[in-house]
């Protein structure tokens, strides 16, 4: 049985032509599942794919569409509610405070240095509390140094006492 209104389209990767019915037709048509894998693929199609999953004006709507829909949501007064509502909770220190979003302890010590922290630098905290974010507590060592203190604190405890540290 010959098929009906069947239109011809070319693949968007090989380019050979085919046939598909009118109500299939989409914006990218493939010939075989493996022409849709090699176009769908970052490697072999880099600025296809870019094109294809373009979703940097999509965030932009959504949260246009967001303060639209929802004028009170995350408002200075919500977060700063959420904020402290979050710190009041008991995390048994295992998580760092956080300060709208970014890591309290940090903060502190960039106002106590005067200046931003380089992302290769660590805060410390002196009595291992995560939660004591008292400025004379913090010490902003590089990461390296960081390690290296661990290091020798561990010989410390675990492996002797002060001549192997």
């Amino acid at each position: 049985m010959p098929a009906k209104n069947r239109v011809v389209v070319s693949c968007d990767w090989c380019g050979e032509p085919f046939e598909k019915c009118p109500s299939v037709v989409k914006r990218h048509n493939f010939c075989c599942r493996q022409c849709l894998a090699n176009f769908s693929n970052k490697a072999k199609n880099p600025n296809g794919y870019n094109r294809l999953k373009d979703y940097t004006g999509q965030s932009c709507n959504m949260a246009a569409i967001n303060r639209k829909m929802n004028p009170s949501r995350m408002t200075v007064e919500v977060r700063t509610k959420l904020r402290d509502a979050h710190i009041k909770m008991e995390h048994n220190g295992r998580t760092y405070a956080k300060y709208y979003g970014r890591l309290q302890h940090r903060l502190i010590a960039e106002q106590k240095l005067g200046r931003k922290l380089s992302k290769d630098e660590v805060v410390h905290h002196i009595d291992g509390d995560r939660r004591n974010n008292d400025p004379d507590n913090l010490v902003v060592m590089t990461a390296a140094e960081h390690l290296q203190f661990h290091v020798r604190l561990h010989r410390f405890w675990y492996k002797g006492g002060a001549e192997n540290a």
